[in-house]
């Protein structure tokens, strides 16, 4: 019998996995009858932004404890933490723009194919794992300086500091993974961000141009950690 906190986590991972799947369902439903939904209002359904913010920052969660499972030679866990966390990025990219979503897309096949591969024994090393997760971390860290970008046009200050945060945990997890740390120019602007996010986390007063500077920051650490990981790869 497993502990009543196993239970729970088994629980939960089997929501996020089945939210995941309805969505998936209701996209294709949806796509088939697009002209009957345009006449029938009620055929349509909506996530609430409010929902899908909440889960920001979880695949990581999920990332580490499959770290955590494979190392102790639990390759079932682990597995499921790698698809739980596909899941959730396949509902991120719902809402990302159409070059985001389809980065996003091909990120949670690959995990999908990974979890599969632990299980069958198919992985060589942790490296492998945290190569993946790096990949998994820069898509999504791509995909939410675009909604910071957007939310800066917009000039919708709250919700622009929440995707600055946002892209600047994810490209933090991904150096994490890479264990690279940058040097020289990339180093200043990797404090720069740090400092950005900083106020951001403490409600302290940022201005616009400090953030379109941010999503600047960003996009020079997500390339340099991009090809990093193509380094790794080689």
């Amino acid at each position: 019998m497993y502990p009543e906190w196993m239970k729970v986590r088994r629980h939960r991972l089997w929501l996020a996995v089945t939210f995941a799947s309805f969505m998936t369902m209701m996209e294709i439903g949806q796509n088939q009858s697009a002209v009957h939904a345009a006449n029938n209002w009620e055929d349509q359904v909506t996530v609430p932004q409010s929902a899908l913010n909440s889960l920001i920052g979880e695949p990581d969660r999920h990332f580490h404890r499959a770290i955590d499972f494979y190392a102790q030679g639990d390759a079932d866990s682990a597995a499921i933490e790698v698809r739980a966390a596909a899941a959730l990025i396949r509902i991120e990219a719902g809402r990302g723009s159409a070059e985001d979503a389809a980065k996003l897309r091909a990120v949670t096949t690959n995990l999908d194919a990974l979890a599969s591969n632990i299980v069958n024994g198919n992985v060589g090393s942790r490296r492998d794992l945290e190569l993946a997760f790096a990949r998994a971390d820069l898509a999504l860290a791509a995909h939410y300086r675009t909604m910071a970008n957007k939310a800066l046009a917009a000039k919708d200050h709250a919700s622009a500091g929440r995707w600055l945060k946002a892209a600047g945990d994810s490209v933090d997890e991904a150096a994490t993974w890479t264990g690279r740390s940058p040097s020289g120019a990339q180093a200043e602007a990797w404090d720069q961000m740090h400092a950005l996010q900083e106020k951001i986390r403490t409600s302290a007063n940022w201005s616009y141009d400090e953030a379109k500077k941010g999503v600047g920051y960003l996009g020079a650490q997500i390339q340099y950690l991009g090809q990093q990981i193509q380094n790794f790869g080689a």
